[in-house]
Formats: C-alpha cells, structure tokens, sequence
C-alpha cells in the first residue's frame, strides 16, 4: 500500500525542525499554489494553496496534520548567464529580453535567464557573453505583481 499524499493549505508560521520537509522548487513553480510536487526525500505532496502572492524560499505550509511542516526552497535550474562589457550594453540586453517578456534576473553586472537556444542565439548576435551555469533563479518581479 502506498502512502497517501500530504496535503498542503496554507503558509505556516511555524518553523523547521527535525521533522520538515524541503520541497524544492523552480522559480515557475513558486507561482504555481496548486498541483502535485515531490520533496527532496521523495514524499509526494499536494499544494491546495489559497490564490495569492507566490512562494517564497524559506517560507513554510502546512495542512491538516500540525506535526507535518514543509519548507519551501529554490532548486537550482539551467539558466544563461549574460555578461558585458558595460552597464548600458547590459541594459540593451536587458530590453530586448523583455520585449520578448523573457524572466529576467538583474544583478550588477549579469543577467540571468532560463536556459533558452533561441534567446542564446540571439544574445550571442548582439555581441554578449553567454555561459550556462546550474543555479538558482529569482526573476524580478512584475510591475503588477
């Protein structure tokens, strides 16, 4: 018999401890309340999350069972790295990805973007450096969100 998934309903104020589980997840399933994940020691959960802002790593759900906790953290994904040679070339690379509402991660002096052979090719035309790298992402946020 196999065991029955966890249900998860709500964002928790309790804290980890010995017993919580760490559900990893991607920057595209942060924004998913909803569906069936697996945690990292392979238990099967069900978010049934009230609509609302997206997870965040290091927040914490729970369900009907108060000794069940589940922490919620960022998996590493594949992502382009986009570097230049100056802030204002980063920023062109910057207005192209968004014209074309590509998720973007700014930091000071890189880009990063999901692995994509279409983006890659383009940002190579244009003159960038581009490596692909195994980390975790954190997209800005939208304007309305």
């Amino acid at each position: 018999m196999s065991k029955q998934p966890i249900h998860l309903t709500c964002r928790s104020k309790r804290s980890a401890d010995k017993n919580c589980l760490i559900l990893p997840l991607t920057a595209g399933e942060r924004t998913q309340l909803r569906g069936r994940r697996i945690t990292s020691d392979g238990t099967e959960v069900i978010l049934l999350l009230p609509r609302g802002s997206k997870l965040l790593p290091g927040e914490f759900l729970g369900g009907n069972n108060p000794k069940i906790t589940v922490a919620v953290t960022a998996s590493e994904e594949e992502l382009l790295r986009v570097k230049s040679h100056s802030q204002s070339s980063l920023s062109k690379a910057a207005y192209h990805l968004g014209n074309r509402h590509v998720e973007v991660e700014i930091c000071e002096n890189e880009l990063f973007l999901l692995n994509d052979l279409v983006m890659h090719k383009m940002l190579k035309g244009l003159g960038f450096s581009i490596d692909v790298v195994e980390r975790e992402f954190f997209p800005e946020h939208g304007a309305y969100e």
